[in-house]
């Protein structure tokens, strides 16, 4: 019974806080087993979900080109394990191949994997990904590069997607960590009937709630297609940079905890010289350096959208804002920094709940 749990959970009766109300056993071994449960499957949805229209996320390279990057958060320092899926074709018989690169928050390499692409019709394919080496870093990026055999082709991709895998039951012994704050899961056996419950056990609740509070969650993971290439004409015309169109287009509704601190926006900054601003859920932020350039705000949680009614909770729009002064980063209607290639630009944005 050391560190294990069910999914899904088996809820603790909330009744069971009444006064007066006998607090039976199995309340203990349910709260330990959702404990467990949450430590495992707490922050491993998607973190890359992405499409492209067909003929836009191409390359008829026939060397490794970067096409995507991403940073997105580690759920905890024992979730190592990272699934990729894409919907991917070859345009003619041949073969691609599509690489994903990670590096972890401490620039420590943690491997890459490959995935072979022969079909001439879209279809999923998929890799797991496991680092390399321990990491205690709070965030991995991950560069998607691609390549074919031979320049008469493409290897075009419309769909990638991936997530962290959850952990599996039992969860390793003793305290581990979240970036630096601890998490130490549940032998249930102990929780058991007569077995003495400790001081130590409500200490040990109360960290790993805390801890869990802070887990980063992924709200918003987007990249350009930094190199694309086509052996035909026309196509290989995707976003390479973040524009002013974008801002009606690119949002999500998520919901946003009261308590559970600010959010973190990571925009990746090419071609810049001297200070350009850029606004996001009606904040401005300036930036003066090239690549990962990191911002950290609170929202306000009085804003809720309109669709939040439907729903039955909170909802906040998490989208960039318009900005169109002389010193944006958005890219103009006529993607002039895309086009020309030398124009200070955002090729890719990141937003954290934290």
């Amino acid at each position: 019974m050391a560190n294990t749990f069910t999914s899904p959970p088996t809820l603790p009766d909330t009744g069971d806080l009444i006064a007066g109300k006998i607090i039976k056993t199995e309340t203990f071994e349910r709260m330990g087993n959702l404990s467990n449960y949450l430590h495992s499957y707490g922050g491993t949805s998607n973190c890359i979900s992405l499409a492209f229209d067909r003929n836009t996320c191409v390359t008829n390279s026939t060397s490794f080109v970067d096409l995507c990057r991403w940073r997105v958060p580690i759920p905890s320092n024992d979730h190592t394990t990272i699934d990729f899926h894409v919907n991917a074709q070859v345009t003619t018989t041949g073969t691609g191949t599509m690489k994903f690169t990670l590096t972890d928050g401490n620039s420590v390499a943690q491997g890459d994997s490959s995935i072979s692409i022969t079909s001439t019709t879209m279809g999923l394919a998929t890799v797991s990904h496991s680092f390399t080496s321990a990491t205690t870093a709070a965030y991995v990026d991950i560069v998607m590069s691609g390549k074919v055999a031979s320049n008469a082709y493409d290897l075009d991709i419309q769909i990638v997607a991936a997530r962290f895998l959850p952990l599996s039951s039992p969860l390793t012994a003793g305290a581990t960590v979240q970036g630096t704050d601890k998490i130490t899961p549940f032998g249930l056996g102990r929780l058991a009937n007569n077995y003495p419950l400790s001081s130590r056990a409500g200490v040990q609740w109360r960290t790993n709630i805390q801890t869990l509070r802070k887990r980063k969650r992924p709200l918003l993971i987007w990249s350009g297609v930094e190199n694309p290439s086509s052996a035909f004409t026309g196509r290989g015309k995707g976003p390479k940079s973040l524009g002013v169109g974008d801002v009606e287009t690119m949002q999500i509704q998520a919901p946003l905890f009261l308590g559970g601190g600010s959010l973190t926006l990571w925009v990746y900054i090419v071609d810049i010289s001297g200070t350009k601003k850029f606004a996001f859920m009606g904040r401005t932020f300036s930036v003066t350096s090239n690549g990962w350039n990191e911002f950290s705000f609170s929202p306000d949680l009085s804003n809720v959208s309109p669709q939040s009614s439907s729903f039955g909770i909170s909802l906040y729009k998490i989208n960039p804002s318009s900005y169109n002064q002389s010193d944006t980063l958005l890219d103009n209607l006529d993607r002039r920094a895309a086009f020309f290639g030398n124009l200070p630009r955002i090729t890719a944005l990141a937003v954290w709940s934290n």
